[in-house]
Formats: structure tokens, C-alpha cells, sequence
């Protein structure tokens, strides 16, 4: 498929407004959108049949906030990605020449070993898991196959929904483990055998820390920590359960304990958090982390407790996606 045939199918299926379809060839974004478009089509070919989840349609929106949207209509499973998401990944990451002068003045002796700068990297770890977030949704819909949307932006009049909060934390966890998996990739390649302990905590660490960005920037009141609320679990309570996931799987990898590398989870999910603090403090990122970490750590015992419910909460009607993905990878 190409992108012609993601915009006529749909328009067949109406799964989208057609005066809402944005085509990027021939814009600013071009480039962009046309790299994240292949490496979801690709993605999306290889898994649709796979999963149950054909016609899948991958389509960019015209709309300029950052947000993404998964949906079942009309027998169709598709994924919408605003062009707004592109650009703010755009702006905070690729244009953000602020952190590429920190990251060379404080750890160029690391950073010369990738093949790409770390705002790319970035950009690549924000928009990725911004699709396996939402091809997890369509799995989950595979069951029940009625109309259905969820989009990723927070909407602060959503009334209180455990069932799409348990999937938001479902689909989280489905990202985690396949981004997880490119950090890993990623580290292999561009270390080789220079790998070391440091070199491979760095790495988890930045790219940790701008992904913690990437899903802090979908609400603007990060300090303001809610539990049983919205649709959407908090974003700092999705941050503790996406980090931990990225962190937990890497400390399970064969590969780096034929290495000799140890991934300590606390130590690294807490160096995680430190690193974003000491970003923010010099004007990198700019989303309360130190507020919302003090008021966090008054919440400790409530967010371990309701995160642990949330996610063994038994949603009948849709597939978890967890367990659908380990199924193809078992």
C-alpha cells in the first residue's frame, strides 16, 4: 500500500472526514511525515493479517494540535496522527538546538558513537511510540468490532472510564516493550564493542527522559495528579508505568548480561527522572517535573495501588494487547 491507497480506503470506509485528510507531499513536513508514514505502513503490512486487523488504514490529519487517534468503523481499523503531532515532535526535538549543545557539551565523549544526533533519535522514540500505542488499540478492538475510537490527548472534560483507562495502560505497555526493543537495537549498533555500563545507561536514560517528554506534552497540568478521573490515567502515572516497562524489559536482556551489563531498575528509573529535572533547570523542557514529583512523592503508596489495579483490571470486551502481542512473539 501506499499513501493514495491509505487516503482512498479511507474515503471508502468514511473513516474520516475527507475535508480532515492531510496530504503532506508537497509541504514543510514532507520529509518527515513520509519517513514515519513507511516505517508505520511497513509495520502495519507485516502485522495487520497477523493480528486480525485487516483493512488497516494509516492516515495524517490537517489538524495543528498534538494528538493521534485510534478507531474501528465501517470494518475498518484505522490510525490518524495529527500533522500537529509531527511538528511539535518537530520543534521540541529537531529544532531544539538548546539540548543538542547541552548533550555535546556534557556527554560528547558518548554521543560520537551514534550515527544520529540524540534530538533525532528522539524524535523517532516520541512519534514510534505514539504508533505502537495506537496499534495496540486496534488490537484491543479486534474482539468486540464495534464502533469505537481513542484518541491521545487528554480531554479535561472526559468524565471517569476505567475500562478505556485500562486500555490507555494496556496500550502503554504494548509501546514500551516494542520501543524497549529499538533502544536495544540501537544500542547494539552503535556501540559494538565499545559497549560499556556507562555508555548503555546513558542511552536509556536520554531517550527515557524525551519520551517521558513526548507524553507529558499531552496535558498541560502535569502537577495536578488525579486517580479516578478522565479517560486518560494521569500523565506522570503513565510515565512511572511506561519507564519502569522500558527499564524492566532491557534488565531481562540476554544480551546485555552476555555483556556484563547490569540494568538496575531504580537506580536507572531514578536517574531517569533526575536527568529531566536537571534538563528542565536548564530551560530544555519546560513541563513541571520537579512539582509534579513532589506531589508525587506525598501520593507514592495511592499511585502503586491504583496503577496495580488498573492494570490487572479484567476488560472483557476488549482483547489486551499485551498478551496478543507476546502470543506472536512467544
Amino acid at each position: 500500500m501506499n499513501y493514495d491507497t491509505d487516503i482512498k480506503l479511507a474515503k471508502e470506509k468514511e473513516a474520516i472526514d475527507n475535508g480532515h485528510i492531510f496530504d503532506y507531499r508537497d509541504t514543510p513536513y514532507e520529509h518527515l511525515c513520509d519517513n514515519f508514514y513507511k516505517f508505520c505502513r511497513q509495520h502495519l503490512n507485516e502485522n495487520s493479517k497477523k493480528y486480525n486487523i485487516e483493512p488497516s488504514i494509516f492516515i495524517y490529519t490537517g489538524f495543528f494540535d498534538s494528538n493521534a487517534m485510534a478507531q474501528y468503523k465501517n470494518d475498518a481499523f484505522s490510525i490518524h496522527i495529527n500533522v500537529g503531532l509531527i511538528k511539535k515532535c518537530q520543534e521540541n526535538y529537531l529544532e531544539n538546538e538548546s539540548f543538542d549543545k547541552y548533550l555535546k557539551k556534557q556527554y560528547s565523549e558518548i554521543i560520537k558513537h551514534f550515527d544520529n544526533p540524540i534530538t533525532g533519535l528522539a524524535f523517532q522514540i516520541g512519534t514510534q511510540f505514539t504508533y505502537y500505542h495506537e496499534f495496540a488499540h486496534l488490537v484491543q478492538f479486534e474482539k468486540k468490532r464495534e464502533n469505537i475510537s481513542m484518541q491521545e490527548r487528554f480531554v479535561i472534560a472526559s468524565t471517569y472510564d476505567k475500562v478505556k483507562q485500562h486500555m490507555e495502560t494496556n496500550a502503554d505497555t504494548l509501546a514500551s516493550i516494542a520501543i524497549a526493543s529499538h533502544i536495544q537495537q540501537y544500542i547494539k549498533k552503535s556501540f559494538g564493542d565499545n559497549i560499556t555500563q556507562e555508555n548503555v545507561e546513558f542511552t536509556i536514560i536520554v531517550l527515557c527522559s524525551c519520551l517521558l517528554n513526548h507524553i507529558a506534552n499531552f496535558y498541560s497540568d502535569l502537577p495536578n495528579i488525579y486517580f479516578k478521573e478522565h479517560k486518560h490515567p494521569h500523565p506522570f502515572l503513565r510515565l512511572f508505568t511506561v519507564n519502569l516497562n522500558i527499564v524492566n524489559y532491557l534488565n531481562q536482556s540476554e544480551f546485555f548480561k552476555e555483556k556484563g551489563i547490569e540494568i538496575r531498575i531504580n537506580r536507572v528509573f531514578k536517574q531517569v527522572l533526575d536527568f529531566y529535572q536537571e534538563l528542565e533547570k536548564n530551560k530544555i523542557f519546560d513541563t513541571k517535573i520537579a512539582e509534579t514529583m513532589e506531589n508525587a512523592s506525598k501520593q507514592q503508596k495511592e499511585i502503586v495501588e491504583y496503577m496495580g489495579d488498573l492494570i490487572q483490571f479484567d476488560v472483557k470486551d476488549y482483547n489486551n494487547a499485551v498478551d496478543q502481542w507476546n502470543k506472536h512473539f512467544a
